[in-house]
């Protein structure tokens, strides 16, 4: 029996506000995004005092679940198509709409709607309407590229070129999963796995010259280091789960997730997912030794001056 899922490439300026919202909020959590060192400074000076104390003193739900909203709401092509939508749904349309794929859902749902409505319309005036143009316009035109390429590429080969080397596997719940081009949270990928359906956030690439020296110097500093050297090695192999390479290599559980962590955003391993937000196991993505050496000539060839 076929258990493949079907795959939906998504774009919307609503996403993206949510994510930046996530960013700000969680941003001393999210050790591995790519944001500019002075950027929730930056971003700190735009908001009044008052709006920065309700976002450190409230817990209110601004991804994950909002995220499914989205993606059923019909007119999102601005931030006021969304709210005005979001704002207009009653608790039980909300319920109803997050029922077949939330397990647990909140009784205080009318409540949750108005406080998040508030807080999305304060940070699209306060901060998102002024982000650079050209954020968004990368996010349409790398999902109109994605969308062009749901034909003629496998869901899980499509996922793992836009992700840089996530790989989601078949599983007997999962049915559709949801693309999601995002550049707030560059470059990690944010996954979530609910009834039958899975969210996946994908980082879109930045592919100035600038930007690819830097990836460059990255690239090598990663497979520069001993451990991550071995990791490579030993998965080069066979794929391995994290309790293998744990045993193999002798080190603690946290340095171990900290080096595969570093090798996945750099795309040389593959996580593998398996029904869970948590990878399965991983394994050497081999491509990558093409892949580098062509960017390795490209960048010495065509963008020799910029170094």
């Amino acid at each position: 029996m076929d258990n493949n899922y079907s795959i939906k490439i998504e774009y919307s300026p609503a996403y993206e506000l949510i994510v930046s919202l996530y960013t700000f909020i969680y941003n001393r959590k999210l050790k591995t995004i790519d944001l500019r060192e002075d950027w929730v400074k930056n971003t700190k000076d735009m908001l009044p005092a008052v709006f920065i104390s309700e976002l450190e003193d409230e817990r209110w739900e601004v991804l994950h679940r909002i995220v499914l909203l989205i993606s059923q709401c019909s007119k999102k092509e601005t931030i006021n198509e969304f709210l005005i939508w979001f704002e207009r749904l009653s608790a039980g349309e909300i319920y109803e709409r997050l029922a077949p794929w939330v397990d647990t859902i909140s009784t205080e749902l009318g409540l949750i709607r108005d406080k998040t409505v508030e807080i999305l319309y304060k940070w699209n005036e306060y901060y998102f309407k002024s982000i650079d143009p050209s954020i968004l316009s990368q996010l349409k035109q790398d999902a109109k590229s994605k969308h062009e390429k749901v034909k003629s590429y496998q869901p899980i080969d499509l996922i793992e070129e836009a992700t840089n080397g996530i790989r989601i596997e078949k599983s007997n719940d999962l049915k559709q999963l949801i693309l999601i081009p995002q550049s707030h949270c560059y470059p990690s990928t944010i996954l979530d796995y609910f009834n039958g359906i899975a969210t996946c956030l994908y980082p879109t690439s930045k592919r100035d010259n600038i930007d690819q020296t830097k990836g460059m110097l990255k690239l090598l500093q990663c497979i520069g280091d001993e451990t991550r050297l071995k990791i490579l090695l030993y998965l080069a192999k066979e794929p391995r789960t994290l309790i293998e390479i744990h045993k193999y290599l002798g080190l603690a559980k946290s340095t171990i997730h900290h080096h595969i962590a570093q090798l996945r955003r750099e795309g040389v391993i593959r996580s593998h997912f398996v029904g869970s937000s948590t990878p399965a196991y991983y394994s050497l993505r081999k491509k990558f030794i093409a892949e580098f050496t062509a960017e390795f000539k490209e960048l010495f060839e065509g963008n020799g001056e910029n170094i």
